[in-house]
């Protein structure tokens, strides 16, 4: 794999579309943020070491935010749609991965994998893919998780007042100023040699956690 590092992932997003992400930073910057359950996250970082953040698509704009402090590579679809996620990641200065289950997701995983090993970075993976259905992991995750030996962390996102586009995930735009909720689910660990009926049990356990943490979310704002 080509050497890459997150400098020059920022360079690549162009200085206009960096400059262009500002009015957003301000508008998320604006929320009001309460965050439940990083503890075990926390200890990871003190330790240097890496884990795979996971979230539900209709969170993506904040959680991209919240987590843009914090150096890995996102996983991001191929498709056109998925241009504008990809240079906001590059510009927060990650490393986005192009693939999806429909084009190039396995070749992304193994790249994923490969960034994991050398540079011992944090993998974020939105669990319902790009397409969805809504709130059905996929198991990407999992499959990564068994391939690094890394944990999962599943993360759950709610706003209080906030915009919901139209679109299959719902995907949510919380208002400047408003309450948000980071939730950060236990982890899960994918034993190396699980396939099969193993991989469809751990996927079907990361969906529950998935939804635990985005009710919890919920719950916290009293939602």
């Amino acid at each position: 794999m080509k050497e890459e590092n997150y400098k020059s992932a920022t360079v690549k997003a162009g200085l206009g579309y960096v400059l262009a992400l500002k009015p957003l930073e301000l508008w998320l910057a604006s929320c009001r943020l309460v965050v439940r359950g990083d503890e075990y996250f926390r200890s990871l970082r003190e330790k240097g070491r890496p884990a795979i953040i996971a979230l539900w698509h209709s969170g993506l704009i904040y959680t991209l935010f919240h987590f843009r402090k914090y150096p890995g590579a996102i996983m991001i679809s191929p498709s056109s749609d998925g241009d504008w996620v990809a240079k906001a990641v590059a510009a927060w200065g990650q490393i986005p991965v192009r693939g999806s289950r429909h084009k190039g997701g396995l070749q992304a995983i193994k790249k994923l994998s490969e960034i994991v090993k050398k540079r011992r970075a944090n993998v974020g993976i939105v669990a319902d893919g790009s397409r969805g259905p809504a709130m059905k992991a996929q198991k990407g995750a999992v499959v990564l998780a068994r391939l690094t030996g890394i944990p999962i962390i599943p993360t759950g996102f709610a706003a209080r007042y906030a915009i919901y586009f139209n679109s299959w995930d719902k995907m949510v735009l919380p208002y400047p100023g408003s309450r948000v909720s980071m939730i950060y689910g236990e982890p899960m660990f994918i034993e190396p040699d699980s396939k099969g009926m193993m991989i469809e049990k751990a996927r079907r356990e990361l969906e529950e956690r998935l939804n635990d943490a985005s009710r919890n979310a919920r719950h916290v704002l009293g939602l």
